[in-house]
């Protein structure tokens, strides 16, 4: 999250209050994160925890909840995580393909010469960035499944009213988030 205050429109810095809970599995942090969007949060109102640092490294999520320093990252949903990977591999399969069907026009080929050779560097860029995409997830995944195995996924939830901060709370206990609280950031 960026900043731990809010200001009024009168000027007044104010706290940031969350809700917090950390979660045993990928499934019900997935499953809370849709019944949080759906039920009016935007989705720059939730963050998990970010890459591991050395003050961090070997705490439990529940000694990291309440830290304003512990590192946070925004979600990174699944259908963005889709999106990167076709990014990689269209990016990959046709920044080759238009350079080679340029080289070959400049170089004189003829017609079906380019075809064959754009299809060809094509696929082969589709191959180098589909390999991309691999890592990519498998990277996802392997950070997900280690906070899992320090103990769990911690979430935090930006509440922008009471309202919301009991709607917050209540979505996170449904899905079996333990630790389930909130708390304020200093102004």
């Amino acid at each position: 999250m960026s900043g731990s205050t809010q200001t009024s429109p009168i000027g007044f810095k104010t706290a940031v209050r969350e809700a917090v809970g950390i979660f045993a599995s990928q499934q019900d942090l997935q499953a809370a994160i849709d019944d949080l969007l759906a039920s009016g949060f935007a989705r720059c109102e939730l963050s998990l925890r970010g890459a591991e640092t050395d003050a961090t490294a070997g705490h439990a999520p529940e000694a990291l909840a309440d830290d304003p320093a512990t590192p946070r990252t925004d979600h990174f949903c699944t259908e963005a995580l889709g999106d990167a990977e076709g990014s990689l591999i269209g990016g990959f399969a046709v920044l080759p393909a238009l350079g080679v069907a340029w080289a070959g026009a400049a170089a004189g080929a003829g017609f079906l010469a380019i075809g064959a050779l754009t299809v060809v560097s094509g696929g082969a860029g589709a191959v180098v960035g589909a390999a991309l995409a691999a890592m990519l997830a498998r990277h996802h995944a392997a950070n997900l499944a280690g906070q899992v195995a320090e103990g769990g996924l911690l979430m935090w939830v930006r509440t922008r009213s009471p309202e919301f901060e009991a709607r917050a709370l209540r979505i996170l206990s449904i899905h079996a988030a333990t630790r389930v609280h909130s708390h304020s950031l200093a102004a």
